[in-house]
């Protein structure tokens, strides 16, 4: 056998992951976080850990219970500027990974369709409502209409319209949701929302007479139900009545836990994906949705995502250029009006899952003044 005829490598066989694809590896770590929860749950119980829930229970003071860090800034003829660093929101926010290919078991999963926007905790004390960014600091904090019994922890979508769109829970209606699955958590949401009247806790006008935010929940899909697809996929927009703009979908499996950081059990594509990683039929998904994809995308889905994926490893390896601080008001209850449209559009281009950081500095300076609130 010549020089040219052998491999490059006579063990190539037997590397871990020869031959397996990424929608493979995806499955196989799906089944077993699937099994590792079942066995955490019962190993959890045994050991009595204590959970979210119990954390902010036992905490004394809320300022106390977030071991928080205040950064006061002055401004002339107006009150303090307070930035909250929370070490116990930090990192907490559920992240996705991408869909490599269509799951076999896809009536086991639940899709809601996302907003362009911040991905955020809104953690609700007393008659307080702070929004917490993935790394922990706050972005806006709101002052509620009525106090609340109980502490209330939401995964949320902070949209232009300056509505959080309710993705997830963590602890609400004194039940902690980390360690429950998927299904009974959506379910306890949509109960608890109605039952204690959510949407109706943030005045719709501030003091100063800036518009007030609003609290909703998206909708829910369940791809197990008849005629779902063509309910979830067909309608345009996404989001009538209001300006948000569809960002694209979360897929969440039935019996997933609330996995701080990523996990294969939630998965993410864009709307103009859809046909080609899920194989539906003709006419499924409105053609305004198709029409609205990139010039870069070809159809090949997997080809872009690993494009994709580069660009944003790249964006992160770019230097970053430090500018001088912004001082800004942060009284008014609501984010500063004057936000730079360049950080939406900025949003409108990353998967809701990536981090902050991935943004360009002149986006990222359009962040901060986003988080003086």
């Amino acid at each position: 056998m010549s020089d040219t005829d052998e491999p490059a490598s006579k063990f190539i066989d037997q590397y871990k992951n020869y031959g397996r694809t990424d929608a493979i590896l995806q499955e196989e770590r799906r089944q077993r976080l699937l099994d590792k929860q079942k066995r955490s749950r019962e190993l959890e119980l045994d050991a009595g850990r204590v959970g979210l829930l119990e954390e902010l229970e036992t905490e004394q003071h809320a300022c106390e219970s977030m071991e928080c860090q205040q950064n006061q800034t002055k401004r002339p003829q107006k009150s303090k500027t307070r930035i909250i660093t929370s070490k116990l929101f930090a990192n907490k926010v559920q992240q996705s990974e991408w869909m490599h290919e269509r799951p076999d078991d896809l009536e086991q999963w639940l899709v809601r369709p996302c907003p362009v926007g911040q991905r955020c905790l809104l953690v609700f004390r007393q008659r307080l409502a702070i929004a917490f960014n993935k790394r922990g600091r706050s972005i806006a904090s709101i002052r509620t209409k009525r106090p609340l019994r109980d502490a209330i922890v939401l995964d949320c979508i902070l949209a232009k319209d300056r509505t959080f769109y309710i993705l997830d829970a963590l602890v609400l209606a004194q039940i902690d949701l980390v360690s429950c699955d998927c299904q009974f958590r959506f379910s306890w949401i949509e109960s608890k929302f109605h039952d204690h009247s959510l949407g109706e806790l943030f005045d719709t006008e501030t003091a100063n007479g800036k518009e007030g935010f609003r609290l909703s929940l998206l909708p829910l899909y369940d791809l197990a139900q008849h005629g779902a697809m063509e309910a979830c996929w067909s309608h345009y927009p996404a989001f009538p009545g209001t300006s948000s703009k569809l960002d694209g979908y979360l897929f969440y499996h039935k019996e997933s836990h609330y996995v701080y950081g990523k996990t294969p059990l939630v998965v993410w594509l864009f709307a103009f994906m859809l046909n080609d990683v899920l194989k539906l039929p003709a006419g499924l998904v409105n053609d305004q949705y198709l029409s609205d994809k990139p010039a870069r995308y070809t159809g090949n889905y997997a080809e872009y995502i690993a494009e994709f994926d580069r660009m944003q490893a790249k964006r992160k390896r770019k230097p970053r250029v430090k500018k001088p601080a912004q001082t800004m008001d942060t009284t008014g209850e609501s984010v500063d009006d004057q936000t730079d449209a360049t950080l939406w559009e900025a949003m409108e281009a990353a998967p809701l899952d990536s981090d902050d950081d991935d943004l360009r500095p002149k986006e990222e300076d359009a962040m901060h003044q986003l988080e003086m609130e």
